[in-house]
């Protein structure tokens, strides 16, 4: 390989590296998960929708919790001195139910929030919380940007809960679309029970399945599969407000 043909060679590969970092941040359009687990991103990023990490990829909450960390712009969530690594002996396996938050846990009975991490103890855990953190952030604090964000759970949830949550993305800087994901479980067959416009920026999707989320999917595979179609189906009719 001649002299020229190398440095082409990596000139191009750092190319690619940069490419691929580079979608690692936010951009003028984003798909954004909210939690409540890892399920809503995992599905997001199946479909090739979600492209960087934000913080709720990757730990527990509860819609009430995440209506907390944006009416304080994730100030409690990162606070150091609410952050506590779960003692061994009360893990549920070596590797996973990691870290606790106090406040969440007294506010939302939350006992694990951090499941594969433990920012208490762990630096690089705490700066994989805190850059996530960033670019949430710069998603819904620079004017433009148009953020197309989804949230599901199990768990029965307020609509005035997600109101809330609508009412607080609507206070930033970004234009922002809230797709609210109520998954019923024990029903005969995995379909839309009922998709209300609560708003221009909030729609809310009421989906039965017969089988209950374990980890990233649900337990039934056949189940998960209508799931992610329903999904998919929902999320190449772009809203209005986005468009």
């Amino acid at each position: 390989m001649t002299g020229a043909a190398g440095l082409r060679g990596t000139l191009h590969r750092l190319g690619r590296r940069l490419v691929r970092r580079d979608r690692r941040e936010p951009g003028p359009a984003n798909t954004i998960s909210l939690g409540c687990n890892c399920q809503m991103a995992h599905v997001l990023k199946t479909l090739d929708l979600r492209t960087w990490s934000g913080p709720f990829d990757w730990i527990f909450t509860l819609p009430g919790m995440v209506r907390d960390c944006l009416a304080d712009d994730f100030a409690a969530l990162t606070d150091r001195r609410e952050l506590e690594s779960i003692p061994q002996q009360e893990r549920r396996a070596p590797d996973i139910w990691k870290g606790r938050h106090r406040l969440y846990r007294e506010r939302h009975g939350l006992e694990c929030v951090f499941n594969h991490h433990d920012p208490a103890s762990d630096p690089d855990d705490y700066s994989f919380l805190t850059e996530g953190v960033r670019r949430l952030r710069t998603a819904l604090d620079t004017p433009g940007t148009r953020n197309r964000l989804w949230m599901m759970s199990h768990l029965h949830t307020p609509r005035a809960v997600v109101e809330e949550i609508d009412a607080l993305l609507g206070q930033r800087a970004s234009l922002n679309h809230l797709t609210f994901v109520q998954l019923v479980t024990g029903r005969e067959r995995v379909a839309i029970a009922e998709a209300p416009d609560l708003s221009p920026s909030l729609r809310w999707l009421t989906v039965h399945s017969p089988s209950e989320p374990v980890g990233l999917r649900l337990a039934d595979p056949a189940d998960d599969a209508a799931l992610v179609a329903i999904i998919r189906d929902e999320a190449e009719h772009r809203p209005a407000l986005l468009a």
